[in-house]
């Protein structure tokens, strides 16, 4: 079903968090995955079967099972263990003519670009993540870490963090009766500070999926993407049934994703490179970038 798009830029009526923290949600296909790849104005790197596009996940994402259509799995409890990557902060841009402002009242909402690495979710209902966020909350600029373990809340991650910081993160889980043990690691190497979360137990869990990604945080609808500098990933490599890889050595296992606004693909096909709102790059060894658009929603 099509979500359901915010109808105002101004401050919602409903009660808004003090400050604004990650709200992640599973991947939302705009059509369902085996067609979504035909909808793609931009170009796919991948065979069209693995081209996905998505209201709010841009980046990669890798299967546990090499199979055409991956959300086939979704019912078998897989055998992704391990997730790693780095990425540099994205900075928050002047892409609305803000002079020398980062971040202006003028848009009286609030704006978020999320980049972190987890499992689970691209089929399946629960995320195992942890990341940063680049807000433009109110006119107020913010960059903080975070964990969640999906549908859960998230919770904030007692390290600072700084716009062009080198982060490395990692998520590791194993089987357990009726879902997984989780546990969550982030570190900013740019000041020595890091984090590491309880281990968690994540009901439901099917360790099926393995992500890298820039995302577009839910709260009462998907957020408009805050206009950042390039995201870019390095270092990605997942553990599937023992064998860890770098990303792009996982071949037919591997998924691109585009992320384009509600009105995709409600729109006429020579409008639609207009609706990308993030768009990865193509992936060598464990690197690539992802790079913002339009802010949507």
């Amino acid at each position: 079903m099509r979500p359901m798009a915010p109808t105002t830029n101004s401050k919602p009526s409903v009660e808004f968090p003090a400050s604004p923290s990650h709200l992640g949600h599973t991947m939302v296909p705009v059509t369902s995955p085996a067609t979504a790849a035909a909808n793609a104005p931009v170009f796919c790197p991948e065979p069209s079967s693995q081209c996905l596009a998505s209201y709010n996940w841009a980046g990669y994402a890798i299967c546990a099972e090499p199979q055409s259509d991956c959300s086939a799995f979704e019912a078998v409890q897989g055998s992704v263990t391990y997730v790693t990557g780095s990425w540099t902060v994205p900075r928050i841009t002047t892409a609305y003519g803000y002079g020398s402002q980062s971040c202006s009242d003028q848009e009286n909402t609030w704006y978020d670009a999320a980049t972190w690495i987890g499992i689970d979710g691209l089929f399946s209902n629960t995320v195992e993540q942890t990341g940063t966020s680049s807000d433009c909350f109110y006119g107020q600029t913010s960059y903080y870490a975070w964990y969640e373990f999906y549908p859960a809340a998230s919770s904030p991650v007692d390290i600072t963090v700084n716009p062009g910081d080198s982060i490395t993160a990692s998520v590791t889980c194993t089987v357990a009766s009726g879902g997984a043990n989780c546990i969550t690691t982030i570190s900013d190497l740019s000041n020595g500070q890091s984090f590491t979360s309880p281990l968690t137990f994540v009901p439901g869990a099917l360790l099926d999926s393995a992500e890298w990604i820039e995302e577009s945080a839910y709260y009462n609808g998907f957020l408009a993407l805050t206009p950042v500098t390039p995201a870019t990933f390095t270092n990605a490599a997942a553990t599937i049934g023992g064998s860890t890889k770098q990303l792009s050595n996982w071949g037919s296992q591997v998924y691109w994703l585009v992320m384009v606004t509600y009105d995709f693909p409600y729109v006429p096909t020579y409008q639609q490179s207009s609706m990308v709102k993030a768009e990865p790059s193509l992936v060598r060894g464990g690197s690539f970038t992802s790079t913002w658009y339009s802010s949507g929603p």
